[in-house]
């Protein structure tokens, strides 16, 4: 009796995680098909479509991944079923052996496949857990782009060169991820430079809004908005912030603002220093190794 009740107990289980993980896949597809962008920075390409290109390839990356993910669990399932219908014969055969044979598993597994089944299962539950999904914009160890592709066993990070950086699953999960896509796109710039004492600061700031409010790639969901942060040994540190409809947008925004305020300053003869685009405050280090200040 209890045989058959373990043999019907894992096949509803089969069956349950097998839905699951078809639920999962499709979800993921249905997300991917409704995107028009795949890029970190606005740029033209040498490809035909290339949202089309990187949504057949994201399409296909999903497929790839949940094959996989399907045929390794339904696997382990499968093998503690197994596991668990023999479990009342395991009497019948010498304890030796058993020992043996398990102290012989264990050990070819802990050394050889290590590296495999630590990245494996980092995959599944990135997939799962999704702190992160193809197509997000973030910073991983100073490397600023797109999620292009999540495997069972690593991620690839498309700069916003087009180089590309592969991190391993097991790396993602416990690396600092600086994620700008994970709950909404829209990204709040701000641009930080220094002025001489001398300076109005009431002009400045008038003149630094008004060159805000003209860019392109301004979103006026609020005013630029203009604060002294700082007071340093011969200058005022100080921010203009303002909105960006996404992490493209936002790159182009602090291009924008940054030369129109460079000249505006020359045309005035205001005296500024350090200016600096950042659309993450919490981390200007990696700013700085992107290569995304600039200074005058």
């Amino acid at each position: 009796m209890t045989t058959i009740i373990t043999a019907c107990l894992g096949v509803i289980t089969v069956v349950w995680a097998k839905k699951k993980i078809d639920d999962a896949e499709s979800q993921r597809q249905q997300r991917i098909s409704t995107l028009d962008k795949f890029l970190a920075k606005n740029t033209d390409t040498p490809e035909d479509r290339p949202n089309r290109s990187a949504r057949k390839k994201a399409m296909q990356s999903i497929e790839n991944r949940f094959s996989i993910i399907r045929r390794i669990s339904l696997f382990f399932l499968i093998l503690i079923w197994i596991i668990a219908l023999i479990f009342p014969y395991i009497g019948n055969i010498p304890a030796t052996y058993i020992s043996v044979f398990a102290a012989s598993v264990g050990v070819v597994v802990g050394i050889m496949a290590r590296p495999l089944i630590e990245n494996t299962i980092a995959g599944m539950v990135i997939s799962f857990s999704q702190p992160f999904r193809v197509n997000d914009t973030v910073i991983v160890d100073g490397h600023y782009g797109t999620i292009e592709d999540i495997t069972t066993i690593h991620t690839v990070l498309k700069l916003w060169n087009w180089k590309r950086v592969i991190f391993p699953n097991s790396m993602m999960l416990t690396q600092k991820v600086i994620n700008y896509t994970k709950t909404d796109l829209y990204q709040w710039v701000n641009i930080e430079f220094l002025v001489s004492y001398d300076c109005d600061l009431d002009q400045v700031e008038r003149l630094v809004k008004r060159e805000v409010v003209q860019c392109d790639h301004f979103a006026d969901y609020e005013d630029p908005r203009f604060w002294v942060i700082g007071m340093e040994e011969r200058s005022f540190k100080c921010w203009v912030v303002a909105w960006a409809d996404n992490p493209p947008a936002a790159w182009e925004l602090g291009h924008e603002v940054r030369s129109k305020i460079i000249k505006v300053f020359h045309t005035h003869g205001i005296n500024a220093s350090k200016i600096e685009f950042n659309c993450s405050p919490e981390a200007p280090e990696a700013s700085e190794r992107l290569g995304i200040s600039s200074e005058q």
